[in-house]
């Protein structure tokens, strides 16, 4: 189980340095994501996942993709390709 749970989060890394380069998130804010985010993949990986952990997981992305955005207006970055 940890095995998955760490690939997943190692599939995330170069897209959370990118967002510490373009100064929208902290080196500390980005420890703080992965570490929430591991806590919320190892709950999915048991056994009997929960409908109310998926749903918590759903809440806390969309939360940290609101304070990106909002960051990345405040900075006045441009959409990237």
């Amino acid at each position: 189980m940890a095995d998955v749970v760490e690939q997943i989060l190692e599939k995330s890394l170069s897209s959370l340095q990118d967002l510490v380069a373009r100064r929208l998130l902290s080196s500390a804010e980005v420890k703080l994501l992965v570490e929430t985010r591991r806590q919320f993949e190892y709950k999915l990986q048991r056994r009997a996942a929960r409908k109310a952990d998926y749903l918590k997981y759903v809440e806390y992305e969309l939360k940290v993709d609101a304070l990106r955005r909002l960051r990345k207006q405040r900075l006045g970055l441009k959409k990237s390709t």
